[in-house]
């Protein structure tokens, strides 16, 4: 943020905006001035927040890397005394007033190719294939025109009653020069 920028707020933050009210392309320019050195204000909040985001994100990730290590090693020297348990009992968890360790069955992963869905079809199994169905919005716009209230009609004149247009009115759109 420069020095005029900075004028710019200190201004702002000395001046009432109760009954406040832009009259002239004077007063325009002023309030244009305002909305950038704000927005140059943000940018440098929002710089400094990255920066210190990174930095806590850089110091987590050391802090954390070497309890992760400590945690695998321990994880291991259980599943190894486990492994041993199960020798003589395949059901044998460990239960302790500080955790419990066993195992669970993990589901079976279904890995499905490209081709999947053509050799289905050719052994006649179209009963497992879904076939997704939906507007295309941009040809449909093309092909129809809206009328009054907002409903759309085809070529022939029918109302599509499935689909309406709801007007948004306008968006103020405000650019300011850096």
């Amino acid at each position: 943020m420069n020095t005029l920028e900075k004028y710019e707020i200190e201004e702002l933050e000395q001046t009432s905006v109760d009954g406040w009210s832009i009259n002239d392309i004077g007063g325009a320019d002023w309030a244009l001035r305002k909305i950038s050195a704000l927005q140059s204000q943000n940018d440098e909040i929002k710089k400094f927040a990255d920066l210190e985001r990174e930095r806590i994100a850089s110091w987590e990730a050391k802090e954390t890397e070497s309890n992760n290590d400590r945690i695998s090693f321990f994880e291991m020297k259980l599943s190894e005394y486990l492994n041993k348990l199960r020798k003589d009992d395949p059901k044998a968890r460990i239960k302790t007033p500080h955790g419990t360790v066993g195992t669970r069955k993990v589901p079976d992963k279904w890995e499905y190719s490209s081709e999947a869905v053509a050799e289905l079809k050719k052994l006649g199994m179209t009963e497992y294939v879904r076939i997704k169905e939906e507007v295309d919005k941009a040809a449909f716009k093309k092909s129809v025109s809206v009328v009054e209230g907002g409903r759309v009609v085809n070529s022939d004149g029918e109302v599509i009653e499935a689909v309406k247009v709801i007007p948004q009115g306008e968006k103020l759109s405000v650019k300011v020069e850096k």
